[in-house]
């Protein structure tokens, strides 16, 4: 009777872009892939982020990490804390980001680190990192064998095809042809991302270069740039062409300033000393300055913001200013960034996005790269992720159209996919289990919070405070305030003072409860009739 080998489980990460983490179990082994974070998609008041639900799934000896994008690191924090024996795999690179935000949480935690030529062995399978192109250093898919080197599987959550950058060496298809070659079943678990995408073949981050040289020389005066500061090749990119034009470079923007530092740290861009400068020695207004500014999403907090809405202490928009968004806007994203362009063009600058010029190039395969990697690889099965669920769909969908020798297979976060000893496959349907909204200092933000947020925020709130006589039976002092109504309510404190008086009159406190609710509707409805909608209720009484 057959049993299982490996069983592979998306704690997060499919049917979204965002919150990846992958459980891999074995009969001895458990480990996890990733550990990241999701940005809402909608306006969930001000929250921070998501992340997956660990409640249900077993202790893991491991945390391996692929590359240091926050949908893949962001979580680690949490992990350690959650699992506190657990050991922390990742390259040098990723290792050093993991260090800087556990040191920043004040939870430092060690992080071992691999080379992308090291095997990571356990007992029921081994882990072989291949180097991947992708938009941050160090990416790697992970190669997972069975120790009898039966069966494996290929998981590469993130990457593209370069053959063409300068920073870093092309998809190692050597490494992985060589190591899966004598494979019986190949699995391939691969990005789902830019399935949609009109885009086939990915650009290389060295076609920019000369549409940016370009515009280095056309620029006369201060240039201001806004991409993911995690892009750390398109910012040496940017470090090279201020030396070639003889401009100074200024980060400014903590994950601005903490990337580059990161990788300054491990001596990856070499003419930082030369080229950058930090925004406190400069006066600002010089003209022969590059200023790399973070929060490309338009985060209201976000350095990016301040500077087109005029707020930065430091740089304010000039109409001489030339701004390029050297990035693409992540779904839902799109009206807040619109919104920044318009104020930098009220002030007269000239903005360059990736739609006017190639500014930008995608971390993600198109189709004609997820083809080459299919022929290179030779999978049997193939498993879409990274990606909403329409892109795995549609993902699913060109499996069959353009590589029919493998079989597609659909799954979503905590379906199981078991591969069994007779190299059968098995798909077990999961239930669905809410991600962890996170706020504030890392504190967990019920659901239902979210509702009361919601509310306060959409139909403004009513405090009333009540003292009472010592029999209860009548009010004896009371005040109120009133926080997100219009003004036309404050103008008319008098009138629902009398109502109040009134209401009052009519009633007694013995049963507290009782009349609590009943004059907390009353008071929703006094509004009702005022602004056309009940605002949020809250009776203190003394």
């Amino acid at each position: 009777m057959s049993k299982p080998l490996i069983k592979i489980k998306p704690v997060g990460g499919v049917g979204q872009i965002g919150s990846n983490m992958t459980l891999v179990q074995g009969d001895n082994d458990t480990i996890l892939i990733d550990a990241g974070i999701l940005f809402p998609y909608e306006d969930f008041f001000d929250i921070d982020y998501l992340i997956p639900d660990m409640d249900s799934i077993p202790v893991p000896s491991h945390l391996v990490i692929t590359h240091g994008h926050e949908d893949h690191i962001g979580a680690v924090l949490h992990v350690v804390k959650k699992f506190p024996k657990i050991k922390i795999l990742a390259s040098p690179f990723t290792a050093g980001l993991i260090r800087k935000k556990l040191e920043f949480a004040h939870h430092p935690f060690p992080v071992t680190e691999y080379r992308h030529h090291d095997q990571l062995g356990f007992q029921d399978f081994t882990i072989d990192p291949i180097h991947v192109n992708h938009s941050i250093p160090e990416t790697v898919g992970l190669l997972v064998r069975d120790t009898k080197q039966q069966v494996g599987f290929f998981f590469i959550s993130d990457f593209k095809i370069d053959f063409k950058t300068i920073y870093e060496r092309p998809f190692d298809f050597d490494k992985l042809q060589k190591l899966s070659k004598g494979l019986t079943k190949r699995l391939l678990l691969c990005d789902s991302t830019n399935i949609t995408s009109g885009t086939k073949e990915t650009p290389s981050e060295q076609d920019l270069i000369p549409v940016l040289d370009q515009i280095f020389e056309e620029a006369n005066n201060r240039i201001f740039i806004t991409c993911f500061s995690s892009n750390i090749h398109r910012l040496m990119s940017f470090i090279s062409l201020c030396k070639k034009h003889n401009k100074r470079l200024i980060p400014h923007g903590r994950s601005m300033i903490s990337y580059l530092n990161t990788a300054n740290e491990l001596g990856m861009i070499p003419d930082y000393q030369s080229v950058v400068r930090q925004a406190d020695t400069m006066k600002g207004t010089e003209d022969d300055i590059v200023v790399l500014l973070s929060g490309c999403q338009g985060d209201f907090r976000g350095t990016f913001r301040r500077f087109c809405v005029g707020e930065d202490s430091m740089f304010k928009p000039r109409p001489e200013d030339t701004v390029l968004l050297s990035s693409k806007a992540i779904p839902g994203n799109e009206k807040k960034i619109s919104m920044l362009i318009n104020k930098l063009a009220e002030v007269g600058c000239k903005v360059i996005t990736a739609s006017d010029k190639l500014i930008h190039v995608s971390g993600h395969p198109g189709r004609t790269d997820l083809k080459m990697l299919y022929d290179k690889y030779s999978p049997t099965d193939i498993v879409p992720i990274h990606g909403e669920s329409y892109f795995i769909r549609e993902h699913i969908t060109f499996v069959k159209e353009a590589y029919p020798a493998a079989t597609a297979h659909y799954f979503h976060n905590h379906d199981e996919l078991i591969i069994m000893d007779d190299l059968k496959l098995k798909v077990i349907d999961g239930e669905t289990i809410e991600p962890i909204i996170m706020h504030g200092k890392g504190i967990v933000l019920e659901k239902e919070k979210i509702s009361e947020r919601r509310k306060m925020a959409c139909n403004g709130t009513v405090f009333l405070s009540l003292k009472l006589s010592t029999t209860r039976a009548k009010v004896e002092k009371f005040s109120f305030n009133f926080m997100g109504l219009p003004t036309l309510v404050t103008l008319n404190e008098e009138k629902f003072k009398r109502f109040l008086e009134n209401y009052f009159i009519q009633i007694n406190f013995k049963d507290e409860d009782k009349t609590n609710e009943e004059l907390r509707i009353a008071i929703r409805r006094y509004f009702d009739q005022i602004l056309g909608y009940k605002p949020m209720t809250t009776i203190h009484i003394l």
